[in-house]
């Protein structure tokens, strides 16, 4: 169905923990217990069976597991301060100048002085800026683009309504229009009033969220500035001939357009300029389909993955927690908040007076203490804090609003996200599939190393679709000349036949939020494998029970990475509920339990590699008291994480309903240390990192 990843993020808890269940013959499933299960056994695996289901005769069988699996693509994010020449520029605004206006909006903000005896030409919108005018008219803005011709309009079938030249003659598909438009929706979210953003004329063919009935407040056409990059990425070798995709790739610009003055920082580690946090982007499967889906928009938090941000109040907690052992210098770096999530240019803004936010807040005095504070690009030049941004949700917090801290927000990044597919020839036979796209900031994509979507520009929600089978049929990305070509994603491709059947190929995605306001992206693709292991966290890849001929049973994780020996150590502390259990009753309620380890294996690899461990255990209640019968069908299992004001104000209680998020906190502050793996990576979150592949379905009771 159309929006529902939007709809079921805003008005029900949808639990994407790491989750396995198991069950036996019987309606449960005990957990080993000492003396009752041998540790080991004979070494014939084939006398196991995995506990799923029992035949109506009563043999035990193994149906083919239904899983919500999660996909995770390697994402390397760069934080950069406002005051980058780069970033808030307010292109719309500058190249501005209404009918009835003697002034120019460029002029307005030039000359700018706040009530307070701040000027704008002090804080960031000086002399450079001014004379900048010719890049802030490049983008692809309403104004620029009805003056200059700016800039491509988006058609309601989300093709662009010129021909994109960048793109492969195969991908250069045109609208006929209408212009699509995206605005404030007229209808609020039942239940909390909450206002939402959505397009209003857009066809079905775009996934993404439509305002009901196409009825808006107000509503803007969606514009993309094309053509500010190179059509291929270039990639270097090394000695063995094989390519590091995360590092060893580089975008280049390929106009001067739309404030890109210093694109070659953008996606390169410039240690005075930004800082590199490297983590994973991590797609879910969308339930009855073969996609994998991420995104962040205006209808929830949006998305601003250096910050934890309360779920229903919306304020910034703290910066969001990173691994260290993922990160290159072994610690984790990034700037405080520096910018507020409105829409607040640098002048006497003639609508100032009346905005209001997705609360429906009037957002007129934080606005005004921004500016007085020196406005959007008045910076702390330590990135520390202090900021014109920080200082104004502290003054706003004095006089007692929450409104400065409920848009506090580190605003300014870019994003390279990196991951392989497989091609299935069979399956775009049958039910063709498509790469999604939707983004309110630059976004390129391409694929195997050549475009195929060019978003950039500050916008409204830009959307863009490519076939798999349109790649596949035109050998894309590997006819002679293109950067990988020569590379094994082209093996057995042909210039007749296209992609061969079952080949791996390179999906790089980039992405820049260099504007206040809002901050939206969606991503929907086919089946991605999995992070490089470089930046790969810790996870559960599988939970089960096993029997042998004899009825003895087993308890098995299989792990993505083996534990630390501190780690096992801990987890066989009977005093340490190192996994949680979320288990529902007849009535659908659920309820949180502590699974407390009495012994764990050695690890030994199955045929996939993966490490796997044993396990003997004890279930109990957040009372201590013992759950007699063990493990459950359809119990879903998770590694426990030590308590945080970040974790528990953060993003992942949006996942869950507020009871059960309530009772897993409870376990949370009962656990003492991280479980690591033996190269350092730690499970910080009850996001889908800490579950992959949940098993939602296997015996009924």
């Amino acid at each position: 169905m159309r929006n529902s990843w939007r709809v079921a993020g805003l008005s029900v808890a949808v639990p994407l923990l790491a989750f396995f269940a198991g069950c036996s013959e019987n309606p449960t499933s005990q957990l080993d217990e000492p003396g009752k299960n041998p540790a080991s056994h004979s070494g014939d695996e084939s006398s196991f069976e995995t506990l799923l289901c029992s035949s109506p005769v009563g043999g035990a069988v193994t149906p083919e597991p239904e899983y919500l699996n999660v996909g995770s693509m390697t994402a390397v994010i760069r934080d950069f301060q406002p005051n980058h020449s780069d970033f808030e520029n307010f292109s719309e605004e500058a190249t501005t100048q209404l009918e009835y206006e003697s002034i120019a909006h460029l002029d307005l903000i030039y000359n700018y002085v706040t009530r307070t005896g701040v000027a704008m030409k002090d804080n960031g919108y000086g002399d450079d800026w001014y004379t900048a005018v010719p890049y802030h008219a490049s983008c692809g803005t309403v104004s620029a683009n009805a003056k200059y011709g700016s800039g491509t309009q988006i058609g309601v079938d989300g093709l662009p309504m010129d021909e994109n030249t960048n793109l492969p003659e195969y991908l250069r598909q045109t609208s006929a229009g209408p212009v699509l438009q995206f605005g404030e929706c007229q209808e609020r979210l039942l239940g909390n009033n909450r206002i939402l953003r959505g397009y209003a004329n857009a066809l079905e063919s775009i996934d993404y969220y439509d305002c009901p009935n196409g009825k808006t407040v107000w509503s803007n056409p969606v514009i993309a500035t094309t053509g500010m990059v190179q059509p291929y990425l270039k990639f270097a070798a090394g000695a063995d001939g094989k390519i590091d995709m995360v590092d060893g790739v580089t975008i280049s610009k390929q106009n001067e357009r739309c404030d890109n003055a210093n694109f070659d920082q953008w996606f390169t580690d410039v240690p005075s300029v930004n800082k590199r946090v490297n983590t994973t982007l991590d797609l879910v499967k969308k339930e009855d389909s073969e996609d994998y889906i991420y995104g962040r928009g205006y209808n929830d938090v949006g998305f601003f993955p250096l910050d934890s941000i309360n779920p229903i109040t919306h304020e910034w907690v703290m910066n969001k927690p990173c691994d260290p052992s993922l990160q290159p210098s072994g610690t984790c770096e990034q700037f405080l908040p520096q910018s507020l999530s409105i829409f607040c240019p640098p002048y006497n803004y003639m609508y100032a007076s009346t905005q209001v936010d997705e609360f429906g807040n009037n957002t007129a005095q934080l606005c005004n203490e921004w500016l007085n504070q020196g406005g959007p690009r008045a910076a702390d030049p330590k990135g520390t804090g202090y900021s014109a941004a920080w200082l104004a949700m502290v003054s706003m917090a004095e006089m007692g609003y929450k409104t400065g801290m409920q848009h506090l927000r580190n605003f300014h990044f870019t994003m390279m996200a990196y991951s392989t597919f497989k091609y299935d020839a069979a399956k775009q036979a049958t039910s063709p599939q498509n790469l999604e796209f939707v983004s309110s900031g630059d976004m390129w994509v391409y694929v195997d190393g050549v475009l195929v979507a060019d978003m950039g520009g500050d916008h409204m929600p830009v959307p863009s679709k490519v076939s798999l089978r349109t790649l596949a049929e035109n050998n894309h990305g590997c006819h002679a000349g293109e950067p990988l070509a020569e590379y094994e994603n082209c093996n057995g491709s042909t210039e007749k036949d296209g992609w061969a059947d079952g080949s791996i190929h390179h999906l790089h995605i980039f992405y820049a939020n260099r504007q206040t306001n809002g901050s939206e992206i969606y991503i929907r693709t086919i089946p991605v494998e999995r992070a490089t292991r470089r930046v790969e966290p810790l996870s559960m890849n599988k939970f089960e029970v096993v029997k042998d001929s004899r009825g003895n049973t087993q308890n098995r994780i299989y792990m993505n990475l083996p534990f630390a020996d501190s780690t096992v150590a801990a987890m066989t502390s009977r005093n340490l509920p190192s996994m949680i259990v979320l288990r529902d009753d007849a009535e659908g309620k659920t309820k949180v339990l502590g699974l407390y380890l009495l012994s764990l294996t050695d690890s030994t690899a199955n045929e996939n590699g993966e490490p796997m461990y044993q396990f003997e255990g004890v279930l109990k209640d957040v009372n201590g008291n013992t759950v007699e019968g063990g493990l459950r069908s359809l119990d879903r299992v998770a590694f426990n994480v030590p308590w945080s004001e970040a974790l528990e104000n953060g993003n992942d209680a949006d996942m869950y309903l507020g009871d059960v998020w309530k009772q897993m906190m409870a376990w949370s502050k009962m656990m003492p240390t991280y479980i690591a793996s033996s190269s350092g990576k730690q499970i910080v979150t009850f996001t889908a990192n800490n579950a992959l592949n949940k098993l939602i379905n296997s015996c009924a009771e």
